[in-house]
């Protein structure tokens, strides 16, 4: 899969807590996915700048044309990395920051979202007297292990 594809799929997905997103990348070109249990970060900026950092605090972004710390002027390559106060950054292509966020946050994909379930059913009606009961006993259907010519069976334990 080719690295916008990926970037896509990454940042369209709906996803289950611990992950939240921002931004919004068709239009602007900006979106971040948090991890807020651990603090993995994913962020892209203007469809230029592709940061991922993981829950160790290591951090892999795309190379800018330079870098200024401490007053001195550093054109890292990749492979370069640089410690600053206990985060180690690493510069790297964009499609390896981009695969790196896809493998990690793929597994917190919602596969379900969207999806309406329906619940099958079925109502009885008791009559005493004067006076009709309504049940809704919900459908479960399998096949008995025991009685091979049992279909399904109905419970409304």
């Amino acid at each position: 899969m080719q690295y916008q594809e990926l970037l896509q799929n990454l940042l369209s997905q709906k996803y289950r807590k611990p992950i939240l997103t921002n931004g919004d990348y068709k239009t602007r070109k900006t979106a971040a996915l948090l991890d807020t249990d651990n603090g993995t970060l994913f962020n892209v900026s203007a469809d230029f700048l592709f940061y991922f950092k993981d829950k160790n605090d290591n951090v892999w972004l795309t190379i800018p044309k330079e870098l200024i710390i401490n007053g001195k002027i550093y054109y890292p390559k990749p492979g370069d990395s640089f410690t600053i106060h206990g985060t180690t950054h690493y510069f790297t292509t964009k499609e390896t920051v981009i695969e790196m966020a896809y493998s990690y946050f793929k597994q917190f994909e919602n596969p379900h979202y969207g999806i309406e379930r329906v619940t099958n059913g079925m109502y009885f009606f008791e009559n005493s007297g004067d006076k009709t009961d309504k049940y809704f006993v919900v459908f479960q259907k399998f096949k008995s292990c025991i009685h091979p010519q049992i279909e399904a069976y109905i419970s409304s334990n």
